[in-house]
């Protein structure tokens, strides 16, 4: 009680104050990249008023005015606020995008963290988290493989991860085969072909979410022009944060190996 406690994070987050005995109240903070974009806005908005001042001087200056300010110095004016108008104008587009972007990560990342898996870590499958199984959680902690797509493609991941079983385990991935259809007809084959595969998760289908995640990247694959057909893949890093995404069956050969040479390299492989 009594003790001030102020934090504050650069991307949007909340500073903690005392308020009372004991009590916190928790204010939002803007991030910075909201700060620039007021920044930009507010000069995307002075920039184009003097534009439109200086309109009125140049039609004078045309005219022939009396007292009128010469054509030269004018058009100068004219063109220096328009070239800064369009600078800001791009800047703030530019920070929108990001912005936009970051959110979207921030939405991403939080529907993947309360996604429900069945966990074997032994010989009783337990109800998990994905976010349980980030670093520093109390358990080990796994790099999830979200395979997206038909029962023939989430079977095709499995089986070919199961020719190297050992180094997919040992790089810490956590295969998990999400059937963006019906999955009535697959259910069973999938079940099979990971039995006896600790490191293969099936989804809880009881749970919400994992409709909403195979919709929402369908989307983005469909926006960029791409066929979702081939399937798709998201690689979520141990920190939460998903590293890559690709379509296709995963190159297991490849993605342990990179991991095995961080490790030999003695590079960090808790964040990734």
């Amino acid at each position: 009680p009594g003790a001030t406690t102020a934090t504050a994070v650069a991307d949007g987050a909340m500073a903690v104050v005392p308020e009372g005995r004991g009590g916190v109240v928790v204010y939002p903070q803007p991030s910075l990249g909201e700060v620039r974009l007021v920044l930009y806005a507010f000069g995307l908005v002075s920039t184009v008023t003097g534009v439109l001042f200086i309109l009125p001087r140049v039609i004078g200056s045309i005219g022939g005015a009396p007292n009128a300010a010469p054509l030269g110095s004018v058009a100068s004016d004219l063109a220096i606020n328009a070239g800064c108008a369009a600078l800001f104008g791009l800047l703030a587009a530019l920070e929108y995008d990001v912005s936009t972007k970051r959110e979207q990560q921030k939405e991403e990342g939080a529907l993947i963290a309360r996604l429900q898996v069945w966990l074997h870590e032994d010989e009783k499958a337990s109800l998990v988290k994905l976010s349980d199984l980030r670093a520093s959680r109390g358990r080990r902690a796994r790099r999830p493989v979200l395979c997206i797509g038909g029962p023939d493609f989430c079977l095709e991941c499995i089986r070919s991860s199961a020719q190297r079983r050992e180094e997919v385990d040992r790089a810490d991935f956590l295969v998990v085969p999400v059937v963006s259809t019906p999955l009535d007809a697959g259910r069973e084959s999938l079940t099979e072909a990971s039995r006896g595969l600790k490191y293969v998760a099936l989804p809880n289908e009881d749970a919400p979410g994992w409709g909403d995640l195979c919709r929402q990247q369908t989307d983005q694959v469909r926006s960029q022009g791409l066929d979702e057909s081939n399937g798709l893949v998201l690689i979520v890093k141990k920190n939460g944060r998903v590293d890559t995404r690709f379509l296709g069956v995963p190159d297991w050969a490849a993605m342990t190996g990179q991991v095995n040479a961080r490790v030999t390299a003695g590079l960090d492989t808790t964040n990734v």
